[in-house]
C-alpha cells in the first residue's frame, strides 16, 4: 500500500476534494435525511473548491495514498461571530473516504490542523458537529475537543438535528511536533 502524506491542496485537487466530501457526508447523513435531499444537496461545482483552496484566509490541506486523495481538511476565520475572543480560527471540515475510515488519516488530517493553528498562535479552534454523527463527536472528543453548548446562531437543522459547538483550547494540546 503506498504511504500516506498530508499536503496543501492544488486547485486540480479540486474534483478529488468534492468527491471525498460527497461520499463522506453521504455516509453520515443515511438514516437522517431523506437520501434524495442528501442527492440534491451533493449537486455541486467543483470550482466552488478550487475557489476556497485560492482564498488566502482559507488552509485546505489533502491526504493522499500515492496520488489518491483519500481525505481533506479545511480550517480558516470563524464563520459565526465569537462570543470568546480566544475563539479565533474554525476547523470547517475533515472528511476520509468511507473507504478509508479507521487508518490514521482523520488523526493526521487533524494534527495537521493542529499544528497550522500553533504555527499562527491560534489560542482556541472552533468546530460545528450534527448531534446524529456520534463517530465524529467521539473522534474530536478524543482528540481533546470540548462541547460548549452552543449551536450556530440560526444554523441549520434537519428535522429536530442541530449542530453542536465544540472549542480546542489549543494550550492544552501537546505540540505535534514535540
Amino acid at each position: 500500500m503506498a504511504e500516506m502524506r498530508v499536503e496543501p491542496a492544488r486547485a486540480a485537487d479540486a474534483d478529488d476534494i468534492l468527491a471525498v466530501h460527497i461520499a463522506a457526508r453521504s455516509s453520515y447523513y443515511r438514516g437522517f435525511q431523506a437520501e434524495e435531499v442528501t442527492a440534491r444537496q451533493n449537486t455541486r461545482d467543483p470550482e466552488l473548491y478550487a475557489g476556497i483552496i485560492r482564498r488566502r484566509d482559507r488552509v485546505v490541506r489533502v491526504a493522499r495514498l500515492g496520488e489518491e486523495v483519500v481525505g481533506f481538511l479545511m480550517i480558516g476565520p470563524c464563520y459565526y461571530p465569537e462570543p470568546d475572543p480566544a475563539v479565533t480560527s474554525e476547523l470547517y471540515q475533515i472528511h476520509v473516504q468511507p473507504d478509508f475510515f479507521r487508518r490514521g488519516i482523520g488523526t493526521a488530517l487533524h494534527d495537521e490542523a493542529v499544528s497550522v493553528w500553533q504555527a499562527a498562535g491560534v489560542a482556541v479552534a472552533r468546530l460545528w458537529v450534527w448531534d446524529f454523527n456520534t463517530r465524529a463527536q467521539a473522534f474530536y472528543h478524543a482528540r481533546g475537543w470540548v462541547q460548549d453548548g452552543r449551536h450556530p446562531p440560526g444554523g441549520p437543522v434537519i428535522g429536530e438535528h442541530r449542530m453542536l459547538g465544540y472549542v480546542l483550547d489549543l494550550g492544552n494540546v501537546c505540540a505535534v511536533n514535540d
